[in-house]
């Protein structure tokens, strides 16, 4: 593009409020005109939009302004097992409860939900989410603008976390990265020459689906051994369960008060935080796992950085410093020097945030 045509273009952004002058460049930055150019910067003011996240064991909202700097947040905590219809009903609760701040706003454009599992966003449908039961073929975008008469768009948790990244945390402005989601499930989104990348049908990332032990444990996808089953928080949770009735753990049994049943992923985190062998053991065998079903996608994608988030990140370092091992181990040399190895800063919020992003893409590019 000439100059020209930036220059109307920019002129309209201005004009419509899309951009503002955020300053003036640095005396002497321009040192070839000798004069100081204005400095421009998304408004945040000129408009609002919402992204949900639905995780097997939370839904988290927040309200966002253009800039994607968090307005207002909402949370709640969805039990195993919660019918799929009361899940609904508080998405759409806590859409609602931000929806009545954006009086404080330029006014709610769109919303955005992000679901783990199969999505199809064109038809906004939720296809499956493996680690909620009964949740099968459900009509986001359907459902949500008959609630709330908005735009609605949906896409996969995982993904929503990499556009966090590329748009505010550790992959600003790259063209090729990773995002690793480690949570209850484990999931990937990722970017590549600059796109986010979906797949032919919207199936990419299912790397917590990567077969690591053919013959191990039925998978909740019908598959036997996958990642999920020996690395997610769901499987450190049953593997601590199994330890305690086996008496590994006199502390997680503690922890517990002798039910087995209730140990989570949180509770081996503090128990290897308190030096307890059999905890740490379960979060390096986790990290080992992740580690290797992580070098075979380098292998294959050779991204530029890969971003790690999600719960199980703040399980320490035992999980971590395992993860980074096994990566750096099993990834081809000459790949693994092109790469870096990073942690997300931008905490529980993360894929709500890049939903609410995702939603203003959708709405400025029309799609």
């Amino acid at each position: 593009m000439d100059k020209k045509a930036v220059s109307v273009m920019v002129d309209g952004l201005l004009s419509d409020g899309i951009l503002t002058v955020s300053g003036l460049s640095h005396p002497g930055s321009e040192a070839v005109r000798g004069r100081r150019c204005e400095l421009l910067a998304i408004n945040g003011d000129h408009s609002a939009f919402i992204g949900i996240d639905l995780g097997a064991t939370h839904v988290t909202g927040v309200l966002s302004d253009l800039a994607g700097a968090v307005i207002e947040r909402a949370y709640f905590e969805v039990r195993p097992g919660l019918p799929v219809e009361l899940i609904l009903d508080q998405m759409k609760s806590i859409t609602a409860r931000l929806l009545s701040r954006e009086g404080e706003t330029g006014g709610v454009r769109a919303v955005g939900v992000c679901v783990p599992g199969f999505v199809h966003p064109a038809a906004g449908v939720s296809l499956v989410a493996e680690n909620i039961p009964g949740w099968r073929d459900v009509r986001i975008r359907e459902i949500f603008q008959s609630a709330i008469g908005r735009p609605v768009a949906l896409e996969d948790a995982s993904r929503a976390f990499a556009a966090a990244e590329r748009w505010l945390g550790r992959c600003r402005g790259l063209r090729d990265f990773i995002a690793l989601d480690l949570g209850y499930g484990i999931g990937m989104g990722m970017y590549a020459a600059g796109v986010l990348h979906t797949g032919s049908a919207w199936k990419s990332g299912e790397i917590g689906h990567t077969v690591v032990d053919p013959d191990g444990i039925p998978c909740a996808c019908g598959n036997h051994g996958c990642l999920e089953t020996v690395a997610s928080g769901r499987a450190i949770a049953r593997q601590a369960a199994e330890g305690i009735r086996a008496g590994r753990s006199v502390l997680l049994r503690d922890l517990t008060h002798g039910d087995a049943q209730s140990v989570t992923a949180q509770d081996v985190a503090l128990a290897a935080g308190m030096n307890d062998a059999f905890s740490t053991g379960l979060l390096q065998a986790a990290g080992r796992a992740v580690g290797l079903a992580l070098a075979n996608a380098v292998n294959l994608l050779n991204p530029s950085v890969v971003v790690l988030g999600g719960g199980l990140v703040s399980a320490g370092s035992a999980l971590t410093d395992a993860l980074a091992s096994s990566l750096a181990r099993c990834t081809m040399p000459g790949i693994r020097e092109d790469m870096r190895l990073e942690v997300s800063q931008l905490g529980p919020d993360a894929s709500a945030r890049g939903m609410a992003l995702l939603a203003a893409e959708g709405v400025f590019t029309g799609a």
